[in-house]
């Protein structure tokens, strides 16, 4: 209960303040308030004040070509198949998808191992052409040890992710990572197996502009 307690209390006390021009550094830092960060909103807002709010403006939205708004995202997916990299779609007011393979980490420790570079390579052969999509990259630990210490090394690895990504060609404005410390735990902390599940970076793809 402490623990949660001190978790709400520096959400509250950081809250989502934007920390640059970068609209991925305005995304909220819980994942009880949404598990991605949004970037644009389909309704134009002068039309929603002055009430013309009409068909057109609902519908969804399209790009300089006319091409549909995921119409990117669906030949991303195409391109995650033919890797062999599993991820999940979320739908909504767009498509984001969500990589099933993790990132995963030694205990105490926020370098990348082969395997986790293998990924991450994979990736950036994607992404590197297409600076209209985004990378979040959401750090977590075991419940092992002090929760502080816990939460300064969820974001020292969601921050190794983020710095290897852009030692390899992808842009600042592309990439947006976080830590969730030992709050968001995906399997049991009390076994060995459970406790490596846990220690893991999350990547999350969505479009943030035309």
């Amino acid at each position: 209960m402490f623990k949660v307690l001190s978790l709400c209390t520096s959400l509250i006390l950081v809250g989502c303040a934007p920390m640059g021009n970068n609209l991925l550094d305005t995304a909220p830092k819980t994942k009880n308030d949404t598990p991605y960060p949004t970037f644009e909103d389909p309704i134009d807002k002068l039309s929603e004040k002055s009430g013309l709010i009409n068909d057109t403006a609902l519908s969804p939205l399209t790009g300089p070509n006319g091409e549909l708004k995921d119409d990117v995202m669906r030949k991303v997916a195409m391109q995650f198949s033919e890797l062999g990299i599993n991820y999940h779609e979320m739908n909504g007011d767009q498509l984001v998808i969500t990589i099933q393979e993790k990132v995963h980490f030694s205990s105490a420790k926020a370098e990348l191992t082969p395997l986790a570079r293998n990924l991450l390579n994979k990736l950036i052969s994607i992404m590197a052409t297409k600076p209209e999509l985004a990378l979040v990259l959401d750090g977590h630990t075991d419940a092992s040890g002090n929760s502080i210490n816990n939460q300064n090394l969820s974001e020292m690895r969601s921050s190794e992710v983020r710095r290897y990504l852009l030692d390899n060609e992808l842009s600042r404005s592309q990439l947006y990572s976080r830590g969730f410390g030992e709050y968001l735990p995906l399997c049991d902390n009390e076994t060995i197996l459970g406790r490596k599940c846990n220690r893991r970076v999350e990547i999350t793809v969505l479009k943030i502009h035309w």
